[in-house]
């Protein structure tokens, strides 16, 4: 089984990390969610996802036909198991399967699916061990952790929707779905004794999380606010000078011989892009370490020819990348910097990245 997820977890990302980029369209982020929105309702009941019956049975067939006692066949038996496991976790995978793939990442691919059949697999082999003696006994508990799996569900289309949306309504549709966790979390509890008093504490749970929703209704803007000013100071104090394709890269290297660059492919879509905007470069430190470089952007949003272009000459196979340039214009490879790095560590790459210049 870890063998069969781990296999589906690696050819899921080699499919997928050529068209990474255009997997982040906004048709596709919104196709993924309501598939991902789909798959939760499936944990909620409301309908079972599962192989076709006819090649269910083909492959059950195919496992009784290998010999118990044999290595191969025990191995055989497992990996097939993946396949035709319960309908209860084609939800969870399929939604693994759609995150790996949106990673464009080899080890998380793996790792993801790996982590996914082992966590399947434990269970079995506690029980094999131990006997039914830690077996827990079946009930309505067993739908309890399908349905909250099925809240976890729904975290995933807001974690997509959110690089399309207006920032303001992220935190509205985390709180939505907060107050809808804790709420049925309270409604499982029971009346006396010590579920009262978590009963009690979810539904505080559920007051917190419901405070973006409150702002919303009340007209509160003041968070809003506060981060349009942050927005706005990290504008105007790190001024990127906008680069739309290779040829004009090379002729701004060419006009300032004396200016080591820095050039950031950035996209709207890109989660760690907006980290590397909103944590990083909103730094004093990082602000002042950078005020004597000339600052590129290459904005890779539509993933137009022109980006493609400049990212197959700089060798980029994902965002965000930065790249330093030094006084001569050539990339300084050593200092290459692809995905987010927090303050202290941006900073001293960019002092490494000076350094190297000389």
């Amino acid at each position: 089984m870890a063998l069969t997820y781990t296999l589906l977890g690696l050819i899921v990302v080699l499919i997928g990390l050529p068209f990474q980029i255009a997997l982040q369209s906004p048709y596709v982020l919104i196709g993924l969610s309501i598939i991902f929105v789909l798959l939760a309702l499936s944990m909620f009941g409301l309908f079972t996802l599962q192989l076709p019956s006819s090649l269910q049975t083909k492959l059950t067939q195919f496992s009784q036909q290998q010999k118990s006692g044999a290595f191969f066949g025990v191995f055989a038996m497992g990996a097939i198991a993946g396949l035709v496991a319960s309908p209860c976790t084609s939800a969870p995978l399929s939604g693994a399967l759609l995150y790996v793939a949106q990673s464009g990442d080899f080890v998380i691919g793996a790792l993801t699916l790996y982590l996914l059949a082992l966590g399947m697999g434990l269970p079995l082999i506690l029980i094999t061990v131990f006997g039914n003696r830690i077996l827990p006994k079946s009930g309505a508990w067993m739908e309890n952790v399908k349905t909250a799996f099925g809240f976890v569900m729904l975290a995933l289309p807001i974690f997509l929707i959110s690089r399309i949306i207006p920032s303001i309504w992220e935190p509205r549709l985390w709180a939505l779905l907060g107050v809808s966790f804790f709420i049925w979390l309270a409604t499982q509890m029971r009346s006396n004794g010590i579920g009262l008093f978590f009963r009690i504490l979810f539904f505080i749970a559920a007051i917190v999380s419901a405070q973006p929703l409150q702002n919303w209704v009340w007209q509160d803007n003041t968070a809003t606010s506060q981060t349009a000013n942050t927005q706005s100071a990290v504008k105007n104090s790190l001024v990127f000078q906008q680069i739309s394709n290779y040829d004009e890269l090379q002729t701004v290297l060419k006009q300032h011989p004396n200016k080591i660059a820095m050039l950031d492919l950035y996209a709207d879509w890109c989660v760690a892009c907006k980290e590397f905007e909103h944590k990083t470069f909103v730094d004093p430190q990082v602000q002042m370490a950078l005020k004597d470089l000339l600052l590129l952007r290459v904005d890779m949003t539509n993933n137009s020819e022109s980006n493609r272009t400049l990212m197959k000459a700089l060798a980029v196979t994902g965002l965000p990348t930065i790249v330093f340039f030094n006084k001569q214009g050539e990339e300084i490879q050593s200092q290459r910097i692809t995905g987010f790095l927090p303050a202290n560590e941006f900073i001293a790459t960019l002092n490494a990245a000076k350094s190297a210049n000389y």
